[in-house]
């Protein structure tokens, strides 16, 4: 009896002892447990009320355009070097102590398409007197460079210096134009280059475009129509025929100075005197080059007319789209209709708010982007389309630009349109004669093309002059209804295209042209 209730003490404080370790008294035997508290009712869904829906957003339309603020054109003062007969312009501003000078000559690649553009790159790599390095130090110590171009109708060297390092930039531009040295490793080194180019030329649709429209556009020969360069003219430059060209045509009456800036006709003088007056001339005015544009005349260029619908197409089987030009000759741009060209094709293909891109790109969705351009020249320059589109999709662009030529001949454009493209016109004008440069090259753009020398002081007058009713009447002269054609793309993808989609036009003549932009 003892030893059962010892057993029954120690049982109890075996379980008093786990009770205290869990802190939960423990139900012994017998004893009868506690219920399970019944579980939280579940709470009601909550029913979200629906979100306020916000008004659509309205956007005010911007201002109107005020009217053009005054934009004066500085005058175009001039003096030319007895001695040689150099001719010097200067346009004078002064906000700035900066001066931007332009040794131009009268000749480009249209007096010779090979030698032109290689000679002005040789005037840079050293002179008889200095080396290239010497060259490129002294002007870059005065934290500037100098430039050499060659153009269609002209070459020049430009720099831009402060005020009182014009004596040192005039000094080695003018080293450049009367003393290059055409030193031969410099010349095997540009000639490699060259080459190098025209084999990406043949790769790039946009160069095999637009070459092939200038040389279908223009009558043969023409020399805004050359056929591109090839490596065997690369090989026939030669250190002589860089002379001989640099002789024929850089000589001081055959050429004039720019000096646009910080600078006075009283501060040029000597300083021109002293750096060109020793400048070769020619002895008569008979022994000047003739300009190559006057062998042809008006019915040579009316004799390239397209009388029926032809596509030059070239075949580019790696193409994964279609490049493609529409146009045809226009007008030379000292024409007096001119500015109201310029108000047309900005309506019809002027940016993102013309026509052609409201129009194509947004609403067909055929291409990311359509422009149209009209070129400047001293004969006729072109009106011209262009653009790119899938392959798929070349019919159907083909199809809609002669929609929006239909509708450029039979309907006036509407009152916005015309009044936007006069707008951007001129209020873009001001933001082109900022700097001593642009003004330069605004004075050059009126010697190259014989302007008016007060053209650009009445430019916005001749834009704002222009009516709507002109605009249906000039684009029926100068955008034709059977244009020039050429197309860069897949021929076997693009040929039942383009036969469908002129199939109710009287049909359209396919010339194929391989990548040297020979016919096939």
């Amino acid at each position: 009896m003892v030893r059962t209730l010892r057993t029954h003490r120690r049982n109890r404080t075996a379980a008093a002892a786990l009770v205290a370790l869990v802190g939960t008294p423990l139900v012994l035997l017998g004893c009868k447990p506690k219920e399970e508290p019944a579980p939280p009712p579940e709470p009601a869904p909550v029913v979200q009320a629906p979100a306020p829906v916000e008004p659509a957003r309205v956007y005010p339309d911007p201002p109107a355009p005020t009217a053009p603020t005054p934009v004066k054109f500085p005058d175009l003062q001039k003096f030319m070097v007895e001695k040689n007969k150099l001719q010097v312009y200067v346009v004078e501003n002064h906000e700035v102590p900066l001066v931007s000078a332009q040794i131009v000559i009268n000749a480009g690649s249209m007096d010779d398409p090979n030698l032109a553009e290689m000679t002005a790159s040789m005037l840079g790599e050293g002179t008889k007197k200095r080396k290239k390095a010497k060259i490129d130090a002294e002007i870059e110590q005065v934290g500037s460079s100098i430039g050499e171009f060659a153009g269609i109708h002209s070459t020049y060297v430009s720099s831009r210096v402060l005020k009182r390092d014009l004596k040192l930039a005039l000094t080695l531009m003018a080293d450049e134009v009367m003393n290059p040295a055409f030193p031969q490793d410099a010349l095997d080194k540009l000639k490699n280059q060259a080459k190098t180019g025209i084999k990406a030329q043949k790769q790039n649709a946009d160069f095999l475009a637009n070459t092939l429209f200038d040389m279908v556009a223009y009558p043969e020969g023409h020399p805004y129509g050359q056929p591109p360069q090839t490596e065997a003219d690369i090989d026939k430059i030669t250190q002589d025929s860089l002379a001989k060209f640099h002789d024929n045509f850089y000589r001081a009456n055959n050429a004039y100075l720019i000096l646009s800036g910080d600078i006075t006709v009283a501060e040029a003088e000597p300083l021109v005197k002293k750096t060109l007056g020793k400048w070769k001339a020619f002895e008569k005015l008979e022994d000047i080059p003739k300009n190559p544009l006057n062998k042809f005349d008006a019915d040579a260029y009316k004799s390239r007319m397209p009388t029926k619908m032809v596509v030059h197409l070239v075949d580019r089987p790696g193409s994964a789209q279609s490049e493609v030009r529409v146009g045809n000759l226009a007008l030379a741009r000292k024409h007096p209709d001119w500015a109201k060209v310029d108000v047309a094709q900005q309506i019809l293909g002027g940016g993102s708010t013309g026509r052609l891109f409201l129009d194509v790109r947004e609403e067909r969705g055929l291409t990311y982007g359509i422009y149209t351009q009209v070129s400047s020249g001293q004969a006729p320059g072109t009106f011209r389309i262009w653009t790119k589109t899938k392959t798929k999709k070349t019919g159907e662009m083909m199809t809609a630009i002669f929609e929006h030529l239909d509708r450029m001949h039979k309907e006036d454009p509407t009152e916005t349109e015309f009044k936007d493209a006069v707008t951007k016109l001129v209020g873009s004008f001001p933001l082109e004669i900022e700097t001593p440069g642009q003004i330069a090259g605004k004075v050059r753009t009126v010697l190259t093309y014989n302007l008016d020398e007060n053209y650009f002081k009445t430019y916005r007058d001749k834009v704002l002059a222009v009516t709507r009713e002109e605009i249906k009447t000039v684009a029926a002269k100068y955008m034709h209804p059977v244009p020039v054609m050429v197309v860069v793309g897949k021929a076997d993808k693009v040929v039942p295209q383009l036969q469908d989609a002129f199939k109710d036009m009287g049909g359209v003549e396919i010339i194929t042209y391989d990548l040297n932009l020979k016919r096939i």
